[in-house]
């Protein structure tokens, strides 16, 4: 994994110049645009000419996946709770070379984009609302038969919310050639069930995956093994994250209280992702209260270890307040008195660590058989609304032309968005590749997009913590009221 995607920036400058672009071998760097032949503006498609022009099937007129059409100047709507949902493959500024992150992948998109808009004759507009009036607003739309956005971004819990009521199935688009409904070389579906497939996205790097941040500082001064010489030897275990745990947390200042610990963190993160390693559940096949399950109850047990042990970092007088979120989230970073702490890119940026650091996925547990490292609710998504105007499958036909921006080579996807974000806030380029194996090893658990449902979490590490309940009574202790959650959302 890590060879292939350190070979892709390469790749990305020599197919730049073999894909089209915007004819002038990618060297214009100035503000204005080359010189094109303007939108066609009759009932004509693209004409083959200018499907030579893009270095594109001359057959296809200028469309890379699917035939051009004529639509009319008409504009797509693209919503979300930020000004680029759909980023730079859809709009912005035309890239400089002088300040791009990654001129030759930013030149491709923004080139498509311009393809796309001339020879299908379409315009792109995003629709802006903030994340807490986003959902309320999109909704009061479509139920007024007006929609905000003809296709949106959501998140997992919005999905929840949404399907069937605001946004309607991909699946209801008749469209021959689909790629997302095929092969799916640049994109595919993100959420899916019996009723159909409710959210795509384009393949690429998750820059957004939790795993575990090192202490490098700490694991070098006690003399412990490192979690990623362990990972990549391919020995990182639960047996190994305990010792290093047990051995990092210590009195260090001889006062007789430990002030140096195993790890820190928001403790039901710790229980989430723990879970998700042993290929656990919250919820079950049949949406029912799934902590019961063999591979949950051996994660909750090792969790126990962990809090009844007190290898966490705590507040002052050995406190746990789950509600203290930014705190317990953030002590990890901040503090720098713990081994290891539950981490992902964002936090970083927000805090970035005093001491040297690394990161890790989470250990496999005994019982995983998947691979995977962590959980999630559903994946982020792009849906399209009940009402919108557009037929589905002209949606598609345009959200596959802007997703095909590599051309030939998809695996530029992984060059693409997140992986730059990653570069500015990790040391090494190996921290950047484990968190993109990170993002190939997600469990997906519908339980964590229910809200309050996932804060039972909480409620186990504070039962632990507080030596108030074993893992059993504490299961069967919170069964009652969050299967009433799971009651009341399905049922």
């Amino acid at each position: 994994m890590k060879k292939f995607i350190f070979v892709l920036l390469a790749l990305s400058l020599l197919v730049f110049a073999a894909c089209g672009g915007n004819g002038d071998g990618g060297n214009n760097v100035g503000g204005e645009r080359p010189a094109d032949t303007p939108p066609p503006t009759g009932g004509e498609a693209a004409t083959v000419e200018e499907g030579n022009r893009w270095g594109l099937p001359p057959e296809l007129g200028g469309g890379r996946l699917h035939e051009a059409r004529d639509f009319g100047g008409r504009t797509l709507v693209i919503g979300a709770w930020w000004d680029t949902p759909i980023g730079a493959i859809a709009w912005g500024d035309e890239p400089d070379r002088a300040t791009a992150a990654n001129y030759p992948v930013a030149r491709m998109m923004w080139d498509n984009a311009r393809r796309v808009e001339e020879v299908f004759n379409v315009r792109f507009e995003p629709w802006v609302v903030g994340f807490d009036d986003y959902l309320p607003t999109l909704s009061a739309s479509v139920i007024a038969g007006v929609p905000a956005a003809d296709v949106v971004i959501l998140e997992g819990w919005m999905q929840l919310d949404a399907m069937g009521s605001i946004i309607q199935p991909w699946d209801n688009a008749n469209l021959p050639g689909s790629d997302i409904m095929g092969a799916q070389l640049y994109g595919g579906p993100t959420t899916q069930n019996e009723n159909g497939i409710w959210a795509i996205y384009q393949h690429g790097v998750f820059a957004e995956s939790f795993g575990l941040g090192i202490n490098l500082d700490i694991i070098n001064a006690e003399g412990l093994p490192n979690p990623i010489d362990l990972f990549e030897a391919g020995q990182w275990t639960w047996d190994a994250m305990l010792d290093i745990m047990r051995r990092a947390t210590r009195d260090t200042d001889g006062d007789g209280v430990d002030d140096q610990f195993g790890i820190a963190g928001q403790p039901g993160d710790i229980v989430q992702h723990l879970i998700a390693s042993n290929d656990g559940i919250m919820v079950d096949a049949y949406l029912n209260y799934g902590f019961s399950h063999p591979n949950t109850v051996r994660a909750l047990e090792f969790a126990e270890q962990i809090f009844r042990e007190r290898l966490w970092h705590a507040e002052a007088g050995g406190i746990m307040d789950t509600g203290n979120w930014n705190r317990n989230f953030y002590s990890g970073f901040e503090d720098g008195v713990a081994a290891m702490f539950p981490s992902v890119v964002w936090a970083f940026q927000n805090a970035p660590p005093a001491f040297n650091f690394g990161f890790v996925p989470f250990p496999t547990g005994p019982n995983n058989r998947t691979g995977n490292t962590w959980s999630m609710g559903m994946r982020q998504g792009l849906g399209v609304t009940v009402g919108t105007s557009w037929d589905i499958a002209d949606i598609l036909i345009l959200i596959e032309e802007l997703y095909s921006w590599p051309c030939d080579e998809p695996e530029l996807l992984f060059e693409a968005g997140g992986i730059d974000w990653l570069r500015e806030q990790f040391l090494t380029e190996e921290d950047v590749q484990r968190v993109v194996y990170a993002g190939i090893t997600i469990a997906t658990d519908v339980g964590r997009d229910i809200s309050g449902y996932y804060w039972v979490l909480g409620n186990f590490a504070s039962h632990f913590w507080n030596n108030e309940m074993d893992v059993m009574q504490a299961i069967e202790y919170n069964r009652g009221p969050h299967q009433e959650m799971l009651d009341q959302r399905f049922r």
